[in-house]
């Protein structure tokens, strides 16, 4: 269908620059022809005016008369036959050059600039239009059932690598471990050899069987050792499947090398040396120690929560682990966020206030963002990578970075007009920005 409508322009925009090129043949005969009328015209009216004055006799009036008119009769029908032969041959090899050429260059044109593959593109659109999200009674997203509609698709297209890493990170955060070592297990499959893929299926396996490395967690850890000997979380975890084991003195060496590692992770580094003194002191038999060692660790030691790379026993250690990563690459905007006097008005506590951090030039859609209510305010947030909205683009990626807060009555994500807000541009990573909301937006 498409292409017959830009036929149909083509055949409108040709015919519109051929008919002018006829059009000139028959207005340049018209007015030569007419010239000619008018000479020989005033040339008999002054032979008329010199025989009545008798300038000239007769016969010879009747003479030139007859000249005049013979020379009338062949001039104006030789020109008039020259000037159309003449026009019409310029006129027609115009017409086929502007035949040839403007379909031709309209057509690449459009297969440069345009868009060939737009009818296929609506077409698919119309037959799968996209899945509305699932909400709950309060009107939030339904995460359950975003979850659950993603292992439907990947289980019918499995070969879909970030599909499988997206729905594992998410079973992990709902602490679903049965579906995150399904997801995992289906990534590592699509990845082998991978040591972070090896490392997260072991986490997720470990997980499962309530905390415990032993089995096949433990033999993937190894396996992810073997091919990232430096690899910190591989390290990390080894140490607590060997601490496990009791074999203290395994677990001390395999610290012993990481924690160099963790020199720019001083927070990491800390929670490590905690762990070392344990094993040190179950070595030399002091258990007052060691208890003492476990009481500081917490139940994040005990679990790969404490691993920089690995979400472990909850997904609140994860979401830490993420964040102090994050911290340590100054990925990172600290956002001070209050609402103007002149908006208290216009709000009520229970709505929502969406804060974010999104690229200065690059997607538009936010790249890390937090969500609170206005009874909140005023707030401090940290908006880092561990808040990405999708794994691909994260606040790390982009250098200058847009930051903004909006308070949406409707809860909605998406701003519409009426929502108050405000925003600051030009915002670079570790930079403390504050934020008013003071402006109402219209779109």
């Amino acid at each position: 269908m498409l292409w017959f409508f830009i036929a149909g322009l083509l055949l409108i925009a040709v015919a519109i620059l051929v008919m002018p090129l006829f059009r000139t043949q028959d207005e340049t005969t018209d007015n030569r022809r007419e010239q000619n009328i008018q000479i020989v015209r005033e040339q008999m009216a002054e032979l008329e005016s010199s025989f009545e004055r008798a300038e000239v006799e007769s016969d010879e009036y009747h003479a030139r008369r007859s000249e005049l008119e013979q020379a009338l009769h062949l001039d104006v029908d030789g020109e008039a036959e020259h000037v159309r032969n003449k026009t019409s041959t310029t006129s027609r090899v115009s017409a086929g050059f502007v035949l040839l050429f403007v379909p031709m260059a309209a057509l690449a044109l459009y297969l440069y600039l345009g868009a060939p593959q737009a009818p296929q593109m609506i077409e698919e659109a119309r037959n799968n239009p996209p899945a509305e999200i699932p909400l709950k009674a309060d009107g939030t997203p339904d995460v359950e059932k975003l979850v659950a509609s993603l292992h439907d698709k990947l289980r019918k297209s499995p070969a879909n690598a970030e599909g499988w890493y997206m729905l594992g990170r998410s079973y992990m955060m709902m602490q679903q471990f049965d579906g995150a070592v399904e997801a995992y297990d289906n990534l590592n499959k699509l990845q082998p050899g991978e040591p972070d893929v090896m490392l997260m299926l072991a986490d997720a396996l470990s997980m499962q069987q309530g905390g415990q490395m032993a089995g096949r967690p433990e033999a993937l850890i190894n396996e992810a050792l073997v091919a990232a000997p430096e690899n910190t979380t591989a390290l990390w975890l080894s140490g607590m499947a060997l601490e496990q084991q009791e074999k203290y003195q395994e677990a001390f060496d395999r610290w012993t090398v990481l924690r160099p590692l963790l020199e720019d992770i001083p927070q990491e580094q800390e929670q490590l040396d905690i762990l070392i003194n344990r094993v040190k002191a179950k070595l030399s038999g002091d258990t007052a120690v060691a208890d003492s060692a476990v009481d500081k660790s917490g139940d994040a030691a005990e679990s790969s929560a404490a691993a920089p790379a690995v979400k472990a026993d909850s997904a609140e250690g994860e979401a830490k682990v993420v964040a102090k990563d994050a911290a340590a690459s100054g990925a990172q905007v600290n956002l001070s966020v209050s609402l103007s006097d002149a908006m208290l008005e216009q709000v009520s506590p229970e709505d929502s206030v969406f804060i974010y951090a999104k690229a200065q030039t690059g997607p538009p859609m936010p790249l890390a963002a937090k969500r609170l209510q206005v009874k909140d305010l005023p707030t401090t947030v940290i908006l880092d990578d561990s808040m990405a909205m999708m794994p691909q683009f994260k606040l790390s990626a982009f250098d200058t970075l847009i930051v903004g807060a909006r308070i949406s009555k409707s809860g909605n994500a998406v701003g519409q007009d009426g929502d108050l807000y405000t925003e600051q541009e030009k915002v670079a990573h570790g930079d403390t920005v504050t934020l008013s909301i003071d402006s109402v937006l219209k779109k």
